[in-house]
């Protein structure tokens, strides 16, 4: 099978073909909410697409098979390389493409060829790691003239069901953070009345929506700009897809209030089996009652409630010190550059021994002080 690709450049070309991309999202490899219309249009509007965006739909027999989000950037690592990254936006740490699971090596090895014939590497970024579109993509790569270099490796925080919230906790969380939940949250009933809240698919939302949005503001994501109350842009990118969430049974959303206020909240993305957690925020003048980890321990009971939900993606750095105390396993993730015939592969060597030489300069720093 050989996909015939469409580039283009534009948010209203993609408006055209919703039907189709929804029906590749349902049928992806690997499943990524951030790349489904509902989340990557309302995206592309809040951020703009950029002279540099570039989208290669790859089709056949009619259908949409594959769509692959990029940016053309000129450099590589400040190393003069033509380079097709991963297009985000700002709140996407998921940058996997969408592609249907019964042609996905066909379609990878599609993109190889269109990319190069316009650049010199492709940068996947915020890639999982030995899933299912990793796997095609080593499948892909077999027998083609193209260098993979990870350029980055890490895990992060992964919560599995197990057979109960209760049995979860005694495994996951030591016994003097399980100790440290119930005082705190005795000490917050002590002084406030207390209110946990939960909205499932299906349930009403009210002004849920507005109260998390403005609680975000509140913090410190709000003075450092990363709430999606910081700008006009960004609230209606928020507002629009937690909606749109919430309307497509997508939106789980838990939280606390304390005297009829919100304290905390968290927003989650439900995908399939899966789950991310998309967003906190919490009421930094409650900090002596520790309601984030509250509200995180509230939503892991929650999460053991939902019947189709499997695991929950923590969709956060690596060293959230919160969620790496309470959840136990890890989910593997990486950014991947592909070297695209001899200039790709050349720029890629310059680049890894330009990284060795700076690791070894490091390591020989350290060991002299």
């Amino acid at each position: 099978m050989k996909p015939v690709i469409q580039v283009v450049q534009d948010r209203q070309s993609l408006e055209d073909i919703v039907p189709a991309w929804e029906k590749l999202a349902q049928h992806a490899c690997e499943a990524n909410p951030f790349y489904e219309p509902w989340m990557l249009l309302p995206a592309l509007r809040a951020q703009g697409e950029g002279e540099d965006f570039r989208c290669a739909l790859l089709w056949h027999d009619h259908r949409l098979v594959g769509l692959f989000p990029f940016r053309r950037i000129p450099r590589f690592k400040h190393l003069p390389a033509p380079t097709l990254t991963s297009w985000r936006h700002s709140a996407f740490l998921l940058c996997t493409p969408l592609v249907r699971a019964e042609c996905a090596v066909d379609c990878l090895r599609a993109v190889l060829w269109w990319g190069a014939a316009n650049a010199s590497l492709i940068e996947l970024r915020y890639i999982p790691r030995q899933g299912p579109f990793d796997a095609a993509l080593e499948e892909a790569l077999i027998g083609q003239d193209c260098r993979v270099l990870p350029v980055a490796q890490f895990t992060r925080a992964l919560l599995c069901k197990a057979e109960s919230a209760e049995a979860y906790m005694e495994s996951a969380m030591s016994g003097q953070l399980r100790r440290h939940l119930r005082r705190s949250e005795k000490k917050l009933r002590e002084q406030h009345e207390v209110r946990y809240i939960s909205i499932r698919p299906g349930d009403p939302i009210g002004d849920e929506i507005d109260k998390f949005i403005a609680l975000e503001a509140s913090g410190w994501k709000g003075q450092a700009g990363g709430a999606l109350g910081a700008s006009a842009e960004n609230e209606r990118f928020g507002r629009e897809i937690l909606e749109e969430a919430h309307r497509r049974g997508r939106l789980n959303m838990v939280g606390i209030d304390c005297d009829g206020k919100p304290i905390a909240r968290r927003c989650s993305l439900l995908a399939g089996e899966g789950s991310y957690a998309f967003r906190t925020a919490y009421d930094e003048a409650f900090a002596a009652y520790s309601p984030g980890v509250l509200a995180e321990a509230h939503s892991l009971r929650e999460f053991h409630g939902l019947p189709d939900v499997q695991w929950m993606d923590s969709y956060t750095d690596p060293d959230n010190a919160t969620v790496n105390r309470m959840w136990k396993d890890r989910r593997p993730m990486q950014t991947l550059a592909v070297g695209l015939g001899a200039w790709g592969n050349f720029w890629l060597g310059i680049y890894s021994r330009l990284r060795s030489s700076i690791s070894s300069a490091r390591q020989n720093l350290s060991i002299s002080r």
